[in-house]
């Protein structure tokens, strides 16, 4: 079957390492199939996302390299697209580019802007994460996260993204159940009614090692819980690495393999170039 990783980042936005560096990696790991995914810009200004005028050498770029390599690995255009929760909008700027893409990722990094002008993100800092909750949901985090949840629902609704990013990065700073209790009722039925809303779009939803690699297994994306209950639904799965860096390019792959097989998942995705197609593992 075919090896592949569609969520690929570069020294474009917050990655390490060139786009020709990743693309060079994944051929020495004996990928088929990849999409580089660099984080396009934001309404707010920030350090980890493309701005506007980078897009264009972006596009230029990947198409020289598509060229470059097109007899060693089928190479993919694509963007991690932000939703924003309160205005329920992508980005203008981001959706002209739409013509030039194969296929995007939807996420959500933000909260929202706070009172004083400061971004709140869900995967910065405890501090932050803590800022924004008090400042934009006056220290509701129950109400933040199903909000959060809803708008992930909603974004898979309103804009079919091709790939949903890492469904539940809410958690990432919630390690002790800091800020919430991921085994009450309330939690799983807001992960719930996103995976309903997904199952409809025909989004992919992705397995994405990438804060594994980073922070742990604690944020393996997503939890077991909503792994388990998106292949008893049948949503279709890729498995995705996130990777910001070479060494990235295939962490955890074979092993997560295995893993969707042992809860019954019979196929992911892959994108031939036209169109996404289900192959079995």
């Amino acid at each position: 079957m075919f090896k592949t990783n569609y969520h690929i980042h570069t020294n474009y936005c917050d990655g390490q390492d060139s786009m020709e560096d990743m693309i060079q990696s994944a051929v020495s790991r004996n990928f088929n199939s990849i999409g580089i995914s660099s984080h396009a810009p934001l309404n707010y200004q920030n350090d980890w996302t493309m701005s506007e005028n980078q897009l264009s050498q972006y596009f230029d770029e990947l198409t020289s390299l598509k060229r470059r390599y097109q007899s060693q690995i089928n190479i993919h255009s694509g963007l991690e697209v932000d939703y924003y929760m309160h205005s329920q909008e992508l980005s203008k700027s981001v959706k002209h580019y739409f013509k030039d893409l194969d296929y995007w990722i939807g996420s959500i990094h933000c909260l929202g802007m706070m009172s004083d002008g400061e971004v709140a993100y869900i995967d910065d800092t405890a501090e932050n994460f803590k800022k924004g909750i008090e400042d934009l949901y006056y220290g509701d985090a129950e109400r933040a996260v199903c909000d959060y949840y809803k708008s992930i629902g909603d974004m898979a609704e309103k804009f079919h993204p091709d790939i949903i990013g890492h469904i539940d990065l809410i958690k990432k700073n919630n390690q002790d159940q800091k800020f919430f209790d991921e085994n009450t009722e309330w939690y799983q039925e807001a992960w719930r009614e996103a995976l309903i809303k997904i199952k409809k779009s025909g989004s992919i939803l992705e397995i994405n090692t990438g804060g594994a690699f980073r922070y742990g297994m604690r944020c393996l994306y997503p939890s077991q819980d909503i792994l388990r209950t998106a292949i008893q639904m049948q949503i279709p799965l890729t498995i995705n690495t996130d990777a910001h860096c070479t060494k990235a390019i295939d962490f955890m792959i074979d092993s997560i393999m295995k893993k969707i097989k042992n809860l019954g998942a019979q196929s992911v995705m892959y994108y031939d170039g036209k169109k996404w197609i289900s192959q079995n593992i």
